[in-house]
């Protein structure tokens, strides 16, 4: 029996012996759960298996063990921009490498292995579960050595500008160094996965199926961070101007002077990237790029939107200070452009509307800031309040002095925000896009695409409901009562057969104090959008006189004036009706996509649901941000409609 386990010279079989080193694992593993147990009948030999298998598990466990380490720390660098984590993750990763690559070198030493491939009885079903551990251990050492590459690329994102430059032309320069590494990260991880696909998951013990199948996710998460890192840079380094200079609008809106767009544009400024550096090259009153404006009958004159034309003139031409008359962000943008950028004297490639909430959220992330000339220091809890006191206490241009001196330096100071910061500032971008009070769009249609996909366009999002819904008002009073305005909104839906029956009451109270009279008085012209297969449409407003804008496409408009009506009290009802085809799913539910307006902030809404079979379900929720309401015989239910979801391009191993 001894002479059968003795040494076979295998010259030619080095590849096979190559194929072993990691693969004992597998073999031993498998022996101490029994399979194959019959051929070690000798103590000895099991001995020295339960001892090899005992040297190399500790490897290979250390092995994954590390790589966990890794990739929690690289995960929680990308979120936190410190670069401790990612030395940390560095070593990590180069101790994952050196665990497998020990444990493949003792393998590959084992006299033992090499008598066990060699042995009729066991050899056939020891290779494949060499071949599936070779396969294993190939695959960590290429994933530590694409984490590795991952960590030094995701140092350079986050390091910190030391040159006394701006975060914008740092972030481009590495963004356009970037390349090289991410193709060898690529290869690294395509080696991975040929490796992992060697590997038959079901010759593995019970217990380290789980570990494969986690780190084999990992190559794939790996790779969808890969795909989207390249998907934003493109994205990102036409915002910052790598492709030349941009010129960004921003509109500064009041929403105390409600307007479809979130309020008047009272102010604008703009913003240039150019390969990188942010620098604000104008800003001043919404006036000052709109008069003098044309008249009816002279070139240039542009009618204006029929409400107006109805209230603010007949004779004098639309300009950019009114452009915000839409009900979706993407025609508004182009409204602006066009009017602005002959006035501007310069070529505009993206506008971006703010309003007061998202100044106010911005002083969050920079700390309080000193406004030359005003005497005061504006915070994120005083500013509001300081904006409507210049608002209704002083003339429009002391106000507009005031919104106009802390625009710039603002957002000078955004766009100079240091990496650690950029976090927090997509998290607020998102949270004040969700209630509509940050709003973007670029010309560049690779921009927008992404634009739109992080929820920031303020497009209408008709598009895949069933049922649709939007109320837009516009303040043409050029008064600030939306400052004291409750919004109240009652939805009632009856099932009639195959159809859905709506009623929409809204209640407008101004509160706005008498001591404002007579500038505290509300004149409002309101439209609601509805789904296109609506019918039966009726409201109690007034007609507008003349032609309005088509609605959207996918959408029916009605519209009307509400009575104009005092503050302190006053109030003012507005009542649509309407029918749609009931469009229940499997589970018969049908759903209604409720889109905020701009510039509003929580109005309450009551939903009041007649399923058809005689029960009434009532609930109650808000208006901050797109609702989608679910309703079926079970009842009727509020939710919040998808979030707006971008982020900083992130390098990670899942």
């Amino acid at each position: 029996m001894a002479g059968r386990l003795a040494p076979v010279s295998r010259p030619k079989r080095r590849a096979a012996n190559r194929r072993a080193l990691i693969a004992l694992a597998v073999v031993i593993l498998i022996l101490a759960g029994g399979a194959g147990a019959s051929v070690f009948a000798y103590s000895a030999i099991k001995g020295q298996a339960n001892q090899l298998q005992a040297e190399i598990t500790v490897h290979l466990q250390a092995g994954q063990t590390e790589l966990e380490a890794a990739k929690a720390s690289l995960k929680a660098a990308n979120s936190t921009h410190d670069q401790a984590l990612i030395a940390k993750a560095s070593v990590h990763f180069t101790t994952a490498k050196v665990q497998f690559m020990v444990s493949r070198q003792i393998a590959d030493s084992s006299q033992l292995l090499q008598r066990l491939e060699s042995l009729p009885a066991v050899g056939e079903l020891a290779h494949s579960r060499l071949v599936a551990v070779d396969g294993i251990a190939d695959m960590g050492v290429a994933i530590s050595e694409a984490g590795l590459e991952l960590a030094s690329l995701d140092g350079q994102l986050i390091k910190p500008d030391t040159s006394g430059g701006q975060q914008g032309r740092t972030l481009l320069t590495v963004l356009n160094q970037t390349h090289t590494s991410v193709v060898k990260v690529r290869s690294d991880l395509a080696r991975a996965q040929k490796s992992a696909a060697l590997v038959d998951v079901h010759v593995l013990p019970a217990g380290q199926q789980t570990t494969f199948a986690k780190a084999r996710g990992t190559i794939d998460a790996a790779l969808s961070a890969i795909d989207e890192f390249e998907s934003l840079v493109p994205m990102m380094t036409e915002v910052l101007g790598g492709n030349g200079a941009r010129n960004y609008l921003i509109e500064q809106v009041n929403p105390a002077e409600l307007r479809p767009g979130g309020g008047f544009i009272g102010t604008f400024s703009v913003l240039r990237a150019d390969h990188g550096a942010l620098n604000l090259v104008r800003t001043g009153d919404a006036y000052s790029i709109s008069d003098p404006r044309v008249v009816v009958g002279k070139p240039g004159y542009v009618a204006p939107p029929g409400p107006l034309r109805e209230s603010l003139s007949t004779t004098t031409s639309w300009s950019f200070v009114d452009s915000n008359f839409f009900p979706d962000f993407p025609s508004n943008a182009k409204a602006a452009e066009t009017f602005a950028q002959p006035r501007l004297g310069m070529n505009i490639d993206g506008v971006i509307a703010i309003d007061y909430y998202t100044v106010a959220k911005l002083l969050e992330l920079t700390g309080p800031m000193a406004v030359p000339g005003f005497g005061v220091t504006v915070n994120s809890t005083n500013f509001i309040p300081l904006v409507i006191q210049y608002d209704l206490n002083t003339s429009d241009v002391a106000h507009k002095g005031l919104v106009g001196a802390i625009a710039g330096p603002l957002l000078q100071r955004v766009s100079t925000l240091p990496p650690d910061r950029w976090p927090a500032l997509i998290g607020s971008l998102n949270d004040l896009a969700a209630a509509r009070h940050f709003q973007a769009y670029f010309n560049s249609d690779t921009v927008q695409k992404q634009v739109n996909l992080f929820g920031w366009s303020a497009d209408l999002k008709v598009a895949g409901t069933n049922d649709y819904m939007m109320e837009v008002e516009a303040n043409l009073g050029a008064t600030k009562a939306n400052y004291f305005l409750t919004r109240h909104f009652t939805l009632e839906l009856t099932r009639k057969g195959g159809s859905l029956h709506h009623k929409l009451t809204i209640d407008l109270l101004d509160d706005m104090p008498y001591a404002y009279r007579p500038g505290e008085y509300y004149q409002a012209y309101i439209r609601l959008y509805i789904s296109e297969n609506a019918s039966a449409g009726s409201t109690n407003l007034r007609h507008a006189k003349y032609p309005n804008p088509p609605p959207p496409a996918g959408t029916v408009m009605m519209d009307g004036w509400v009575p104009t009506f005092h503050g302190y009290g006053h109030s003012a009802q507005a009542l649509y009706e309407w029918d749609t085809p009931w469009q229940s799913n499997s589970r018969g539910e049908d759903r209604i996509y409720w889109q905020k307006q701009p510039g509003t902030i929580t109005d309450k809404i009551d939903v009041v649901w007649h399923d058809g079979t005689g029960h009434t379900y009532k609930t109650a929720g808000d208006l901050a941000q797109d609702r989608v309401l679910t309703f079926s015989s079970k009842g009727v239910l509020i939710a919040a409609g998808p979030p707006p979801q971008a982020q900083l391009p992130s390098l990670s191993l899942g």
